[in-house]
């Protein structure tokens, strides 16, 4: 909780930035040390978790929450008709979470029950500039991401977990569909940087180890949405949420929140 707090109250410092000024635009949100746009930014963002999945028989179980990273890369254009691409990778940082976990439990590499909805190259997202605008910008593209997703469930005997097992949809899939872009001036100080995508599953890879793999079950969609303050001191905060559109009928509503709280250089 005081993760996340300490990230809420940062944000809301950023978004205080970003009270009405004598101009507003694009241009003057520009005329800082390094421009945002029409240039390339990596980032680093310290990230609070929220996994569930309500379909779980015990969703209680399924709830995870901690602390990760992720890494961004943004190349943005203004342009009518110029290019932006958008790439996000969690898997470093959901890694190091695991690792600390397992370290901390002292239970080492067992199974156990719960959900993971993450990524191993990474989401990345191209989109073309559909207006010209001092305030707003929008662009609409595709995005090829992957997504590694497995839920295990157990019975409960006495109270206690037993048979665990892990159905579809599961694996490490490759998915692709539309993406859009969303961006408003809110001061010289502060842009929101709005995204969002759909993607439908083109194959999946690799199965989960010890899943029961069954290559009928209908391929998952999923839904990326992304939202951030961007301030012109590089500083950057915001809301990141995926979710897993399961179109099968085994239970699996996995979902991932993410507060983050970063820097662009």
């Amino acid at each position: 909780m005081k993760t996340q707090k300490l990230m809420l109250v940062v944000i809301l410092g950023i978004l205080w930035m970003g009270t009405p000024g004598h101009t507003q635009s694009f241009i003057d949100f520009d005329k800082q040390k390094r421009p945002f746009y029409d240039e390339p930014h990596f980032g680093f963002s310290l990230s609070y978790t929220m996994m569930s999945n309500p379909d779980a028989p015990y969703p209680e179980a399924h709830r995870q929450n901690g602390p990760t990273l992720q890494l961004y890369y943004k190349k943005y254009n203004l342009d009518k008709g110029d290019t932006r691409m958008f790439w996000q990778n969690k898997i470093l940082g959901d890694l190091l979470f695991l690792l600390g976990k397992k370290i901390a439990t002292d239970k080492g590499v067992t199974r156990e029950e719960g959900s993971v909805l993450s990524d191993l190259i990474g989401s990345t997202s191209w989109g073309w500039n559909l207006n010209e605008s001092n305030r707003i910008s929008t662009a609409l593209g595709f995005n090829l991401n992957d997504y590694i997703i497995g839920a295990t469930y157990f019975e409960r005997f006495n109270g206690e977990p037993v048979n665990g097992s892990t159905k579809e949809p599961q694996g490490y899939y490759w998915a692709t569909g539309p993406s859009l872009f969303v961006d408003y001036v809110i001061s010289n100080q502060l842009v929101l940087q709005t995204f969002a995508s759909y993607s439908f599953s083109l194959f999946k890879a690799v199965s989960v180890s010890d899943a029961a793999n069954d290559k009928s079950y209908p391929k998952p969609h999923f839904v990326h949405l992304n939202v951030e303050l961007q301030s012109s001191i590089r500083l950057y905060g915001g809301l990141d949420y995926t979710w897993l559109i399961n179109r099968g009928d085994l239970p699996n509503k996995t979902r991932r929140l993410d507060i983050i709280l970063g820097f662009r250089f």
